[in-house]
């Protein structure tokens, strides 16, 4: 790769090995590595597909290897990128389906109580 500011790869076009359009770079962001623990650059790249929600990919910006007018070409194949855009969608399906309340809740003192379809808490009424 060339020498370029990361601030430059925002709003580029991202594209795989083979020169086909991935989707577009819209922050750069440091995440925990997959595999080492250390934080690294990652592009957020926004797939836009027809029928389907927005979901936004972080990909390693050392997997660039050219940068030129308003692309930017990274070192991965379309079906990893394919394997790694499905595999967000069940975490954001999932995530969508088992929101973070887990239903329990204190009831006076130690004890506690599990109510996972929030049955036990009534919407608030509207004041009139």
């Amino acid at each position: 790769m060339t020498k370029i500011s990361l601030k430059q790869l925002i709003s580029k076009i991202a594209a795989d090995k083979d020169s086909k359009k991935l989707g577009k770079i819209i922050r750069i962001e440091k995440l925990l590595g997959k595999t080492i623990k250390k934080y690294k650059s990652y592009a957020m790249i926004l797939v836009i597909k027809r029928f389907k929600k927005k979901l936004i990919v972080p990909i390693e910006v050392e997997k660039i290897f050219k940068v030129e007018g308003t692309y930017a070409w990274f070192d991965i194949s379309t079906e990893e990128f394919e394997k790694e855009v499905k595999r967000l969608r069940e975490i954001k399906i999932e995530q969508e389906i088992y929101p973070e309340d887990t239903g329990m809740y204190q009831i006076k003192g130690t004890r506690s109580a599990m109510d996972p379809y929030n049955l036990g808490h009534k919407r608030k009424e509207r004041k009139r």
